[in-house]
């Protein structure tokens, strides 16, 4: 097939869209329209998607389009729940959870068509209407905590597409490296540092596990390198374009903020806290014996990979605040005997995954009940209430273990996942923030009970539409600030990026 046909096929089923109209105004990708278009199969979640921006389609005679990623699909109801989404799915044939009869079809993607938490079924409810905002919010709570919604949970590629990094030792910040963000857990411990950026350990048998323990250390604007005011702290959302100031500006008669007022957002006060976490390192093992092992904390529970050198056996373990172990699975690996390993390990979305090179052992990955909600076993809110938010073992939210182990370490890096929060461009100041109270620190558990209270955030995406969010940022303009996309404005999967020409590569 000569160059030419080549061509033609490719725009047969392509499109070129920009995230702008000046060729310099961003990046150019490459989007097909050929799932979206064949009258067969609709677009997929965590697909990112090109589509026209409902709002303003065309401006200026330029059509307006959006890039983001695709996460509610036609009638579901969505929850942002500390950091994380869940969904509710009506049974096959039952009646929609909200009544929008009468409605123009093409008004549905508006915001106030998405019910943002307001309680489903409400239709069933003659007196629901008259209710005032306090007494459908408690309704909508206790709905949500009887455990009616299921965790959306990512495969392993999406993962890897939406991690962002926490550090990297690779790349050691030169004003901070005498902090050491890695630390063996004692003065005896056979953990030494190769001179470089990687670890190594001799082996050594004594019966125990040694460990070698993260700590997130950052310094705090305006103190210099060596303060010794820098301690371990937990691991936030924070990044440099969520850090903007927002300056009140304006006001209605009201006394309401207007739209593009804005309030200030910068410091410590609106971050938070992100406890799923993707721990991975090239693991060169001299010696076919002991116990190498991952480790990932969150809140109550420890979650473990544990790698038998001399079998290449994994078992996966969650061990609760009184130390009682739990088996969560058990598979055959390659990891058996000398030679280089690139391990993984992610406790994201509630499900423990596990990377051995490309490979992926367990699947997708082995599933368990989110602590964060309430389970068959729980008699009441108070014992899931007290397993929310972060405990001591967050200030070590990362370690390797040798037990036994010859092994060297390199390419050691820590990733969070995205977090989505409910905060909403829009609505300033926010209607719905992820803590009712923002807490005084990050670094010290007496001041966090303000995360073990989160709140809730629902989002019901009508039929024939969708909901989409972007990845960047938690202030990102997507489906939280004006509506869901009909799916007529849907143009197309996002492919490659083109230009300009250091980025180009394939969106994931």
């Amino acid at each position: 097939m000569n160059l030419r046909r080549w061509i033609s096929i490719l725009l047969l089923f392509t499109m070129i869209a920009g995230c702008g109209n000046p060729w310099s105004s961003g990046d150019r990708v490459l989007v097909t329209k050929l799932p979206h278009g064949n009258g067969v199969s609709g677009p997929h979640r965590y697909e990112v998607v090109v589509f026209k921006y409902p709002t303003r389609p065309i401006e200026n005679h330029s059509p307006t389009n959006y890039i983001k990623r695709l996460l509610g699909l036609p009638g579901e109801l969505l929850a942002i729940f500390f950091g994380r989404l869940y969904r509710w799915t009506p049974p096959a044939g039952g009646k929609a959870p909200f009544n929008d009869d009468g409605v123009d079809a093409k008004l549905l993607w508006r915001k106030e068509y998405m019910h943002h938490n307001e309680q489903p079924f409400a239709y069933l409810d003659p007196d629901h209407a008259k209710r005032n905002d306090t007494e459908r919010t408690a309704e909508w709570k206790k709905w949500f905590e009887q455990g009616n919604f299921e965790v959306l949970r990512k495969p392993p590629h999406v993962m890897l597409s939406m991690r962002r990094i926490v550090y990297d030792n690779d790349f050691q910040a030169k004003d901070m490296a005498h902090l050491l963000r890695w630390k063996p857990n004692a003065k005896s411990s056979a953990w030494k540092a190769d001179g470089k950026t990687g670890f190594t350990h001799d082996g050594q048998a004594d019966g125990q596990t040694d460990w070698l323990h993260y700590q997130h250390l950052v310094r705090p604007d305006g103190v210099l390198a060596g303060a010794a005011d820098i301690k371990p702290k937990l691991i936030t959302d924070s990044l440099a374009y969520n850090n903007f100031k927002y300056v009140e500006l304006d006001r209605d008669d009201q006394g309401r903020f207007r739209r593009g007022a804005m309030i200030d957002r910068s410091g410590e006060s609106f971050p938070h806290w992100v406890g799923d976490l993707l721990i991975e390192c090239n693991v060169e093992v001299t010696q076919a014996k002991g116990e190498f092992w991952l480790e990932l904390n969150k809140g109550v529970y420890r979650y473990q990979a544990r790698w038998d050198l001399s079998s290449g056996q994994c078992a996966l373990k969650s061990i609760d605040m009184a130390g009682k172990e739990k088996d969560l699975g058990s598979t055959a690996t390659s990891v058996k005997g000398p030679g280089n390993y690139m391990l993984r390990l992610a406790n994201i979305d509630a499900r423990l995954t596990v990377w051995v090179d490309s490979g992926l052992p367990f699947g997708d990955g082995v599933d368990y009940p989110p602590p964060e909600l309430r389970g068959p076993d729980d008699k009441d809110m108070k014992a899931v209430k007290d397993r929310r938010g972060p405990t001591v073992n967050d200030l070590k939210p990362a370690s390797l273990g040798s037990k036994g182990a010859s092994v060297k370490i390199t390419h050691l890096r820590l990733w969070r996942d995205t977090y989505y929060s409910t905060w909403i461009p829009s609505q300033i100041p926010p209607v719905d923030p992820d803590y009712a109270q923002a807490p005084k620190s990050f670094t010290d558990p007496v001041d966090w009970d303000p995360i073990r209270q989160p709140n809730f955030s629902t989002w019901y995406v009508q039929p024939g539409h969708y909901m989409c969010l972007g990845d960047n940022s938690a202030a990102s303009s997507d489906s939280r600030d004006w509506g869901v996309v009909p799916e007529r404005l849907m143009l197309g999967r996002a492919l490659v990026i083109y230009w300009p020409l250091d980025r180009i590569g394939r969106i994931r």
